[in-house]
């Protein structure tokens, strides 16, 4: 997943995408509005657009940047999003976006392209790698928004756990099958113990689909979403029930968190708080983020956590 800020045209080799404008305050200045997800365990957004923020009003007089911050998960925020976009007079200029989702914005008229700002910003050249340029590209090849960041999934396993269950460190699987030859063994030898953790259920959104089933998708041969020569979406097919399946396992031979754990819109906190700190889980399918909150500057500082966490990745 690659997030990007897509916005106005009005934000000079900043970004792109709708809203009627900017509007004018009783002072008669113009005001530019940021929309932007609160990312508890990713507070350096809120850093990066605040002092955007000084930078873009010192070198524009007269203009004056409103930072929108919405609070709640992703369902919550793009609901919001989609409610405000639906009328020139509320959408924002600019906002905080999963390039997943530019396409769509994108079809309904909702972000204008970037390319002539982007042209005219050395470091649109000289900081971002081709690949990452092409996260927030649309079907007419134009680039409608500027990734802030990327990122990485894998598999998060406690080693502490592992010991106790015998199990090898550093843990190198190759297949899905290793995965759940482990999940079983902590099930078997450390009673008490979440063996393995995903997301999967309907209350996670993109959590559940990106990070869980897609993540198991694209380690199928040839499994993909959507077929880009016949520019058809695969609904079905080996790929896709071989994933089902791998999940269907989990659940049908509890190995994975107990039903209300699974449907808590806060598992990732209960997995990155308590949990993995607490040795009470063994594996977890997620992305390199997943450890922000341990760090010294994080939510919940586990100063001990690189020697007691360990990472690999999420085998084919």
């Amino acid at each position: 997943m690659k997030r990007t800020l897509a916005g106005s045209l009005l934000l000079l080799t900043a970004v792109a995408g709708c809203g009627a404008g900017p509007a004018q305050d009783a002072a008669g200045s113009k005001e530019l509005e940021v929309l932007y997800k609160v990312e508890p365990t990713w507070p350096h957004l809120e850093k990066m657009l605040t002092g955007a923020k000084k930078q873009y009003e010192a070198a524009h007089p007269g203009v004056k940047v409103k930072l929108t911050a919405v609070q709640g998960n992703n369902e919550a925020y793009y609901t919001k999003l989609a409610l405000l976009n639906r009328s020139p007079d509320s959408a924002p200029d600019l906002y905080y976006h999963d390039t997943f989702q530019v396409n769509a914005d994108v079809a309904a008229g909702k972000l204008a392209p970037l390319d002539g700002y982007l042209a005219k910003w050395p470091d649109w050249n000289t900081q971002f790698p081709d690949s990452v340029k092409e996260a927030a590209k649309g079907g007419d090849g134009k680039i409608y928004g500027v990734p802030i960041s990327t990122d990485t999934r894998g598999l998060w396993y406690q080693k502490d756990v592992f010991a106790k269950a015998g199990l090898p460190v550093p843990w190198e699987p190759k297949t899905w099958n290793d995965v759940l030859t482990a999940a079983r063994t902590i099930k078997q030898k450390v009673p008490g113990v979440i063996p393995f953790s995903m997301y999967s259920t309907k209350i996670h959104g993109e959590a559940s689909t990106m990070q869980g089933f897609e993540m198991l998708l694209y380690g199928t041969p040839g499994g993909t979403l959507y077929d880009e020569t016949q520019k058809k979406w695969v609904a079905g097919g080996k790929n896709f029930t071989d994933a089902l399946t791998f999940i269907n396992t989990i659940y049908r031979e509890e190995l994975g968190p107990r039903q209300a754990d699974a449907h808590n819109a806060k598992l990732y906190d209960k997995i990155a708080f308590e949990w993995f700190p607490q040795a009470k889980i063994g594996i977890s399918l997620d992305g390199a983020w997943a450890s922000s909150p341990w760090k010294p500057t994080g939510t919940k500082p586990w100063p001990e956590w690189t020697e007691k966490i360990g990472w690999t990745r999420m085998p084919t």
